[in-house]
This record gives structure tokens, sequence and C-alpha cells, in this order.
């Protein structure tokens, strides 16, 4: 800057000094005085004011300064004004842009005037620079330096509040507040979320409270890359988490899941995060979750109303296609997806990291223990039923003048317990690739306006799933209407009406064999019966699960021991657990311990029932 001194513009002399003035306010006028002598009466480029509230303004006169501070800082309103008067703290973060500009702007006056203010901001701020410099070596901050660090365009990370993961985000603004419980640093991000429309950029808002001291960047809520360690690793770790997140979030995935679902309940009157473990199966899917929760707060990716979708449309909301494969996209996408547990049958919140795609076993139905004959008819439904739109509409089309009446494949299966009836619908799904919604009356509702809003969503929603549906122990929507109950000959009204429009595949059990009504039965497609396991299905039966269990045994140890399907199965898990326990290897003595066991409850249980009977009689 050799060359200002050579200027006839006073102002553009290397030595030229500053007007600075102190301001004063009363009710009535402002009082500006000089706080030094100054008998310059060319026009500044700048004035400084030390304002009564401990606040120092630049005011600027400069035409060029007013157009270099625009572009440095676009957001910044006081700029448009007539001579406008900005915070020299505001000024702060660009003091290295305004260094640059000094050295290389190509037109000598503006170069000048931008010296001038920068070498007055580095007098101004001398003791902050000098603490600002400290605190990066350090990698620690005081509350009162915050919005030195956390700037606007920042790349951050902070923590999932659902999940605990990292996720990065960007700066859009930080700002020092206060309420009724005390100062805190307000940071907005900007993120990426998915609205079960598309993905979009939107804004969340994290909080640092006033703490005492310095602290670590690490320790606090928000934390700027910068001060990251192994900072190339957790970038990557956030893109593919974010990768993943792009993958999923959209649409509907069934998908396997090990870990824990997440949603936020009012537990003893306060909001709190609950986490059950929920490995097994998930579909995920945003829009369900909405229709089947509509009070929970879903923030960012609550899904938006027709008319709002068009205006986003219209906006530029969404990320376009050539948009989403970016990294920086990824970086700001969110942690957690929406969706259902198949496990715990609850609607919640899942990791994106802890998704796998599913490992069907496929050949689960040549080890159903029914006729062959039943076996093939049964598979061969499912699979027309299961590409219903490519071979089967045009048909159905013809046979029913109705639209889109009697589509469905609706089993009966109707037999005593753990002869097969449950599993056959968990064959078929697994012979399908589908996921399995069990359903109960508990879930769907015992009163005729209940279930009726119930089943209609989960009709709706499975047939979008293309699931298999079980409803296990139907009875109460199966029985014959009479003149005596007229909630329950309602339901079974609602239940035939849903059913006669379903089309999906569907799986109704029940252990009772009479007193269905006529309508219900018109309406299945097929009725399976299951009797009491004989020798040959139990022979088959414990050779099933021997083979899967790779156990040490023949089928026929154990055939002439009268126990069902589901009895066989707990036998073989308890008996393992036993084992464990004993530190031993499973042997077929522990096996027979635990089968005469269920037996003599068995026994007990019949002796129980002709007493009962007997007394009754």
């Amino acid at each position: 800057m050799s060359n200002i001194k050579n200027f006839d513009d006073e102002s553009l002399r290397w030595n030229w000094k500053w007007s600075c003035f102190e301001e004063t306010k009363d009710h009535y006028r402002v009082e500006r005085k000089a706080k030094v002598d100054n008998e310059q009466t060319k026009a500044v480029p700048f004035n400084v004011v030390y304002s009564q509230y401990e606040k120092t303004y630049v005011e600027l006169n400069s035409a060029q300064l007013i157009e270099i501070l625009r572009n440095l800082l676009p957001d910044y309103r006081n700029l448009h004004k007539e001579k406008p008067k900005i915070n020299a703290l505001d000024l702060y973060h660009v003091m290295d842009q305004l260094s640059d500009i000094s050295e290389n702007h190509s037109d000598p006056k503006t170069k000048c005037h931008v010296y001038h203010l920068n070498e007055f901001l580095k007098y101004e701020h001398k003791d902050l620079i000098k603490l600002h410099t400290l605190m990066l070596k350090s990698k620690t901050v005081s509350f009162d330096m915050l919005w030195v660090f956390y700037t606007a365009n920042l790349n951050v990370w902070y923590r999932c509040g659902m999940s605990g993961q990292q996720v990065g985000g960007i700066i859009s603004s930080a700002l020092e507040k206060q309420n009724d419980c005390g100062k805190y640093f307000e940071i907005t991000l900007t993120v990426v979320d998915c609205d079960g429309n598309g993905f979009k950029r939107c804004s969340i808002v994290r909080r640092i409270r006033e703490f005492d001291g310095q602290r670590s960047f690490s320790d606090l809520p928000v934390v700027p890359f910068k001060f990251s360690n192994a900072y190339d690793f957790l970038k990557e770790s956030i893109v593919k988490n974010g990768s993943r997140f792009f993958e999923l979030a959209l649409g509907n995935r069934f998908m396997q899941y090990e870990g824990s679902l997440m949603r936020r309940r009012v537990i003893d009157g306060c909001m709190q995060i609950e986490k059950l473990r929920a490995d097994g199966r998930v579909m995920i899917d945003l829009r369900s979750f909405a229709t089947m929760n509509p009070q929970y707060d879903m923030g960012n990716a609550k899904p938006p109303n027709k008319g709002d979708v068009e205006l986003y449309n219209e906006k530029g909301v969404y990320l376009e296609k050539d948009e989403i494969p970016l990294d920086d996209n990824y970086f700001l996408a969110s942690a957690v997806v929406y969706g259902f547990s198949f496990a715990l049958k609850e609607w919640g919140m899942f990791e994106v990291s802890k998704f796998s795609d599913i490992h069907f076993d496929e050949d689960a139905i040549d080890h159903l223990v029914i006729s062959q004959n039943k076996k093939d008819m049964l598979t061969g439904l499912v699979r027309q039923y299961g590409d219903l739109k490519k071979t089967n509409i045009q048909l159905e089309k013809t046979l029913d003048p109705i639209s889109n009446k009697g589509n469905g494949c609706i089993f009966l299966c109707y037999g005593p317990p753990g002869t097969g009836k449950t599993l056959t619908a968990e064959c078929v799904a697994e012979f399908l690739r589908r996921p399995l919604w069990n359903l109960t009356i508990h879930e769907l509702g015992t009163k005729a306006k209940e279930l009726e809003e119930n089943l209609t969503k989960v009709l709706d929603i499975a047939h979008k799933w293309r699931a298999v549906l079980l409803l296990d122990e139907a009875d109460i929507y199966l029985e014959k209407r009479d003149t005596l109950n007229i909630e329950r000959n309602a339901m079974v009204g609602v239940f035939l009406r849903l059913l006669e429009y379903y089309q999906g595949v569907l799986f109704l059990t029940t252990n009772r064999v009479t007193n269905f009504d006529d309508a219900i039965c018109s309406r299945v497609s097929m009725f399976f019966h299951y009797p009491k396991l004989n020798e040959k299905e139990r022979l088959g039966t414990w050779a099933n699960f021997i083979r899967r269990g790779n156990l040490p045994f023949k089928a026929d140890d154990f055939v002439n021991y009268e126990l069902n399907g589901r009895e066989i199965r707990n036998v073989i898990h308890i008996a393992r657990k036993l084992a464990q326990d004993k530190g031993t290897d499973l042997s077929s003595s522990i096996m027979i311990d635990v089968i005469e066991t269920v037996l003599g409850f068995q026994n007990e249980k019949n002796r129980s029932k002709i007493t009962t009977n007997g007394v009754n009689h």
C-alpha cells in the first residue's frame, strides 16, 4: 500500500485516520460529539460511532465500500439504506476478504477505502483477534466467543436427537438469545430430509446453553468439522449413511434390521425417547407411518398435502434427480427412517445404518407338513394372486361387473392348535418373498366403528406393501350372525364389506370348526382343514425341526409322543436352553424329560376338563 500517500484525496493517504464520535440518546434526540479532534472537511470513507450501549458502529459514506460490503454480506439489510451503519462486530468475519480486496482490487480508490476499513477493524478487534488465535490453538471456546466460530456456511456435525448418530449440517444462521431459563446460542442448520414425496433441503435448530469457562468443541452439541478428530473418517461415515438414507427413505422397502425402534412418547408427563429392541424384518414406509400415526410430530418429514406438493414443485423445493447423487446432499441427510417392525408390530423410527437385505427361506414351504395336493393348490393360487396385475385382472373384470370386487385370495385355515395354520401363512410369505403382517382382533378393535377405521387402513397398506395378511383366531369376525348381538353383527358386516374389495393374500385362522357365517364362507377362496397330527405327520414335523436345527437325533426317537407342531418346537427350544445351562450337549434324555413334563401338564389339563364336565352334568 505504499502508493497510497501519492493521492491528493486525504482519505487515500496511508496515514489517514477515521473520524470517531460518541453517541448518546435521550427521549427527544440523539446527540453526537467528536471523540477526537478532526479538522477534515472533505467526505471520508467512513466514520466510527461509539454507542452508549457499548457497541461500535461503522457509518459508511463511500459508495465503493458499500458496494463491496453488499457483496460480502448479502443478507445484511442495513447496507441497502442511504449512508448505512453497520456493527463493527458484524464485519469481523469478513476481515480476511477485505484484506484480499485491499491488495488485489483493480480500482485504486476502492482499494484504499477497503484498506482503511480493515486497518480500523484490526485496531478495534485486536483483543478479540488475540483471543480467537489462542482458542484456535487449544480447540476450546467460551460461551461469549461462540459467535466468532459458528458462522454462516460452516460445515458442522451434531448427534441425531433420536439415534445419537453423527450427522452433518451447514450453518445458515447463529445468534445468542435469552429466555426465562437463561442465555443460549441458537444455531439454525441446513439439512436434507424426506417427506414421502421427495428429498428437500430444510432447517433444524440446535441450542448450546450458556456455560462457564472454556469447553472443547467436541464436547458441544454442534461441532465444527475443522475441529474434529479423524476428520476424513468421520465425514466418510456420515456421507455413507447419507447415501443409505437416500436409498431407503423414499417409497417403501422391506428390509432386515438389527437395532432399536425409536419413538417419542409422553412418559410420566414428560416427552421422552423410547427405544425398543426390534431385531427382525421392517417395512420402511414414511407415508404409511403418517397414515397410522396422524398425531405424531414428524417435523420436516411430515408428508405434505396435495396442494402443498404442487406448490413445492413450482418453487423447486425438492432436489432434482441429478442433484441427489452428490456428497454434499449425502452429508446433510437424516440418520433415521420411518417404518413398521413386524417383530414388535409397532410403528417407529429406525437407524439407516442398521439395515441389510433379507435372506428369504423359499424352501420353507417344502417342509410344511400338509398333503402334497394341498401344497400344490396353495402355491399355485398364491403364485397367481401374487402377480394379479399380469395374469388375473382381465379375467376378474369379465367375471364380476363391479370393478375391484372379489380380486383377493382368502384362505380359511381351521383346526386344533399347533397343526400348522400359522406356519402355512409364514411359509407362503417366504415363498412369495413378501412381508407377513400378523394381526389380532385386539389391534383391529372389537367395535364396528373402530374395526372399520383400522381395517380400512390396514388393508390399504397391506395392498401397497403386497404383504401376506394373517388374522389369527379370527372367530369374532367369522361366527354366524344372530338377532341378539347387534354390535357383533355390525362388526361381521364391516368385515365382509371390506374383505370383498381386498386384492391381496389373506389368511384367516380359527381353532373352531363350526358356526361360520354363510356370507363369510362365500368370500373365502379356499378352506384348509388342519386335523390333529397323525403319526406320519408327527414324523415329518420332527424330521424338519431336527434337520433345520442340526440336532443329533432321529425323528423316530420321539414320534410316539403325541405332540403338535408348536409343542415340538417348544420342546426343542427348552431342551437346548437346559443343556446350555448345564454346560452339556443336547441329549435325548434332556429331550425326553422336557417331553414328559409337557405331556404331564396335558394329562392334568385333560383330567380337569373331564372333572369339570362331570360336575356340570
